[in-house]
C-alpha cells in the first residue's frame, strides 16, 4: 500500500505503513523538494541545505539562466519556484501519485516558466524501491522561453547524504563502469548511481534516463562532495528553447536499494524500466 498524506505544507509517503519519504511545498520555500528519502534503516539518502551549499535540497528542480533569470540561487533578486496546486493526489495498493503545478516567478513578480511535474511511487521491499518523475516544462504565454548553458543546473537535482558521496566515503559510478566525477563528469550514460555506509548498512540511490528523453542517453553534471544530475543541457552547442508549441518532457526513474551497484541490481533494475525485463526481485513483500 502507498499512502500519500498531506500535512502542515508537506506531502507525507508512506509504503507499508512506512515513511519513505517527504515532499515540501509550503509558501516559504524557495522552492519544491522532496526530502528526507528513506533507506531501510529510516536515514535519509539525501542531504538538505548541507553547509557548503545551503540551496541545495534533496532532490529538486532549478536552473540557472532561465532567460535571464536565477532560479538556482536563494537570494534577494533570485527567482522563486511556487507550488501552485496539486492537481492529483492519490494513494494506493500498487502505487500512489501525485501532480503539483509550479510556477517559476522572477523576483519582480513575473512568472517566467510553468512545470507539472508527477511523482509516482510503488510498493516494493524497502531494500528495492522505485519512483517515477516525470518533467513538463511550459512557456506561460506566446514568448519563447531559452535554458541557457550552466553547470547550475538540474531537472531534476540531487543531492546526496555525505556517506554516499565518494569526498564521503561512497562510490559512484555509471552504467559504463566509470567511477567518481574524474570520470563520470561530462560523460553520457543511461543511468549514475551513488552507494556508500549508511549508519551500520550499505545502500544507495540510482537515477535512470529515460529512452524518450532528449538526446539519451544523457550527459552527467556530477561533483564528489555529492551533487549529481541529468544535464543534457549543459553540454549542448545551443540553448534549449520551449515555447507554447513545444513543451520540454523529461522522465527519470529513481531506484533506492541496499548493497552496491552490483549486489543492489542497479542494472537490472534499469532493464526493468526500460525493456520490461523480470521485476520479480521488485515484487512486493507486503
Amino acid at each position: 500500500m502507498v499512502e500519500i498524506l498531506e500535512e502542515s505544507g508537506q506531502l507525507v509517503i508512506r509504503i507499508a505503513q512506512n515513511e519513505y519519504a517527504r515532499y515540501h511545498f509550503a509558501p516559504n520555500r524557495p522552492k519544491p523538494y522532496l526530502f528526507p528519502l528513506r533507506a531501510p534503516n529510516g536515514l535519509s539518502l539525501l542531504a538538505d541545505s548541507p553547509t557548503d551549499h545551503r540551496h541545495h535540497h534533496g532532490i529538486w528542480l532549478g536552473h540557472g539562466r532561465v532567460n535571464d533569470t536565477d532560479f538556482w540561487a536563494e537570494r534577494h533578486n533570485t527567482g522563486r519556484i511556487v507550488h501552485r496546486e496539486f492537481t492529483s493526489c492519490e494513494s494506493g495498493e500498487e502505487s500512489g501519485s501525485f501532480t503539483e503545478v509550479c510556477d517559476w516567478q522572477a523576483a519582480s513578480g513575473e512568472r517566467v516558466l510553468t512545470d507539472t511535474r508527477t511523482f509516482t511511487f510503488y510498493d516494493t521491499p524497502a531494500e528495492a524501491r522505485i519512483f517515477d518523475i516525470e518533467i513538463v516544462l511550459s512557456a506561460p504565454d506566446d514568448r519563447t522561453i531559452t535554458l541557457n548553458q550552466t553547470n547550475e543546473a538540474g531537472l531534476p537535482h540531487i543531492r546526496v547524504a555525505e556517506s554516499l558521496s565518494p569526498k564521503g566515503g561512497g562510490i559512484m559510478v555509471n552504467q559504463e563502469g566509470k567511477r567518481n566525477e574524474r570520470q563520470t563528469y561530462r560523460q553520457k550514460s543511461s543511468w549514475v548511481d551513488c552507494s556508500g555506509k549508511l549508519g551500520r548498512i550499505v545502500c544507495g540511490l540510482a537515477i535512470f534516463d529515460h529512452p524518450d528523453n532528449p538526446d539519451y542517453p544523457t550527459y552527467w553534471f556530477t561533483r564528489d562532495y555529492g551533487p549529481l544530475s541529468p544535464n543534457y543541457g549543459f553540454f549542448y552547442a545551443d540553448p534549449i528553447e520551449i515555447t507554447p508549441e513545444h513543451p520540454l518532457r523529461l522522465r527519470y526513474r529513481f531506484y533506492t536499494h541496499t548493497g552496491d551497484s552490483v549486489e543492489g541490481k542497479v542494472q537490472e533494475a534499469f532493464e526493468v524500466y526500460t525493456k520490461g525485463a523480470d521485476s520479480s526481485f521488485l515484487a512486493s513483500k507486503a
